[in-house]
């Protein structure tokens, strides 16, 4: 069985966590409303805001799926919902909070 997910920051291509999509299928991108993205020096988060971020949608298997809760510390660090994109829904993870950090205003990182 395969999930969507809706990643930014250092899982991206070109980015080291990366790796842990190594095996699973890139089938789109797509920037999703509703969000503002936070600077927390090595990687980002994201919050519920008014602003847009750019995502990787990956179609994963369960195996991967559970390492990505693993490395995102889920669900004590960042949590995870379900959100449309262009290519069906898929899960994003996102903290609840608001970061007291730097906002990254164009939503890609």
């Amino acid at each position: 069985m395969s999930t969507l997910v809706a990643v930014y920051g250092s899982l991206k291509e070109g980015y080291g966590n990366h790796r842990l999509l190594l095996s699973s299928d890139k089938i789109g991108e797509d920037w999703v409303e509703g969000w503002q993205m936070y600077s927390l020096g090595g990687f980002p988060a994201i919050v519920k805001g008014n602003s847009k971020v750019k995502v990787e949608i990956y179609s994963v298997d369960e195996e991967t799926f559970s390492r990505l809760d693993r490395l995102e510390g889920y669900p004590s660090f960042y949590d995870r919902e379900k959100i449309e994109t262009t290519e069906g829904n898929a899960w994003i993870y996102f903290h609840h909070d608001k970061p007291n950090a730097p906002v990254v205003e164009d939503g890609d990182w």
